[in-house]
């Protein structure tokens, strides 16, 4: 919009247009010069005087900010619309000119002040602010998102020019470090990072995700590790240096054990303990745990991705992730296309965890029924789309018999690094379930510990004693005697919370 004295537009986005020499743009004033054509373009508010001949571009903020005066004031109305600018002035005087005598001293030269101020650029008449408030009320949402961007990408310039800054100062300070005489021997893996190897001991300096600070840390097997940050690389250096003779002075600490023994281990303990208890007093015969029934429910179980987390961004590492959230059963079954009405949706870890145990509600009688349900529910979820979209991190499915536990799976899908563990044969399965009843039958604390291979670091004989007595009181197969007698136990030793 033009008047005889004044003008104003609003580029919503930049208006760069292709202009042969001595050509103007479209609607352009008649006396806009070559170097005022780049103003006309920008994005933001354009405001120009004819009278003048100036001519001036007011981005997001500050038009925002002139709105708000408009508003405020009203020496406008009589003194006219002042678009100004701020800029920063420096002041400098020169020394004075002409001989000085022999003896005199040289004049002082004050050192230049600089001071920020609101510069006009350009003035408008009185006339101009109704309309000016107009647009500017009208084009006020487009005017936030700029002020919003312009503020980001402001940001990201003064954050690239510090960047820039500290790595140039911190390359300088790489490559004047020098290390032939140093006992230590320090290399360079790239030019932000040392890495020195001092007997057992590991020391590393890198340069911080802010790029202001060095980060030195000396770390050593089964030991407690030390970490610091320093302006300077020379200071880091020599922390290390020292702190890794300290750390290396320090006794050694043994190797944990695993917490479980080795496969090897295991199968030699399980063999040993069959032959000592096969046909004695406590031995349960796998025969007698086969159900005159069977009955089944279809069976997925699933681990899942968090839907949200928390991130604590650390300097010198990667990022750490907390607060893992997980859907609850009855968000996964909309997820999934499982009606919660169907399906019994447990986290046997517990609230908040990654995996998950589907079953129907409903059990079948034939299992060739339990297999052709178990297929359909597969087919008709979610679960692939989930799978392929990276919320779930693995998903198997079949049918489970609900009298022994044992599941025959049909299918699965998992990541290329997370292999599919064929389960055991249901002829094992169920040997392994009587010989677990029998040890608890049993109650030898040494005897289960060998059969579950964790070693005693890792578990008291009081955790053991508990684990079996609630077998032996859940039991189907043990004499009634026995079921009390857990059940006493398990009262009298109740955990207090």
């Amino acid at each position: 919009m033009e008047e005889k004295t004044w003008g104003m537009r609003f580029n919503q986005r930049p208006d760069y247009q292709r202009l042969t020499k001595g050509q103007k743009p479209q609607g352009c004033p008649d006396w806009l010069e070559t170097r005022q054509i780049s103003i006309w373009q920008e994005q933001g508010l354009i405001l120009w005087n004819n009278v003048d001949k100036h001519i001036e571009v007011l981005h997001g903020g500050d038009a925002l900010r002139l709105l708000s005066e408009l508003h405020s004031q009203d020496n406008w109305k009589s003194q006219g619309i002042s678009i100004t600018r701020l800029v920063h002035k420096i002041k400098i005087e020169s020394p004075p000119r002409g001989r000085r005598k022999k003896m005199e001293p040289e004049p002082k030269v004050e050192q230049g002040k600089s001071e920020d101020i609101y510069e006009e650029m350009v003035h408008l008449p009185p006339q101009a602010g109704p309309e000016l408030i107009e647009l500017l009320e009208k084009k006020k949402p487009i005017l936030i998102e700029m002020a919003a961007s312009d503020k980001k990408q402001w940001e990201e310039v003064v954050r690239q020019f510090w960047d820039s800054a500290f790595e140039s100062f911190h390359k300088h300070e790489h490559v004047e470090l020098d290390f032939t005489n140093s006992p230590f021997a320090w290399q360079k893996e790239d030019q932000y990072q040392l890495v020195c190897k001092y007997q057992s001991v590991e020391g590393r300096i890198c340069i911080g995700k802010s790029k202001l600070l060095w980060y030195a840390r000396v770390t050593r097997p089964r030991h407690i590790g030390k970490s610091h940050s320093f302006i300077e690389l020379v200071e880091a250096v020599q922390w290390a240096e020292k702190e890794m003779v300290e750390l290396a002075d320090q006794p050694d600490v043994p190797e944990p054990p695993p917490y479980f023994r080795s496969d090897e281990q295991i199968a030699a303990d399980r063999a040993r303990l069959q032959k000592k208890l096969l046909g004695g007093p406590f031995w349960i015969d796998p025969a007698i745990l086969e159900p005159k029934q069977i009955t089944y429910k279809v069976y997925i179980e699933l681990s899942a991705y968090p839907v949200s987390f928390k991130t604590l961004e650390l300097e010198a590492s990667e990022p750490l992730r907390y607060d893992e959230r997980y859907l609850s059963p009855s968000k996964l079954s909309e997820a999934l296309n499982l009606d919660i009405d169907r399906f019994n949706i447990d986290q046997p870890i517990g609230e908040n965890t990654d995996l998950y145990k589907i079953t129907t509600l409903t059990a079948l009688f034939q299992e060739i029924s339990a297999a052709d349900q178990a297929q359909k529910a597969w087919d008709q979820s979610r679960i692939l789309q989930q799978f392929k979209a990276g919320k779930i991190r693995w998903a198997s499915y079949g049918y489970q018999e609900v009298e022994t536990g044992y599941v025959t799976y049909l299918g699965a899908c998992h990541e290329p690094d997370i292999p599919w563990e064929q389960p055991a044969a249901r002829k094992e399965y169920m040997e392994d379930r009587a010989f677990r009843e029998t040890l608890c039958f049993a109650l030898d604390i040494t005897d289960f510990r060998d059969y579950l291979g964790i070693n005693p670091e890792y578990s008291t004989d009081e955790q053991l004693l508990r684990a079996m007595h609630e077998i032996r009181s859940r039991s189907k197969f043990m004499p009634e005697a026995i079921r009390r007698e857990s059940k006493k136990w398990l009262a009298e030793h109740e955990p207090l919370e």
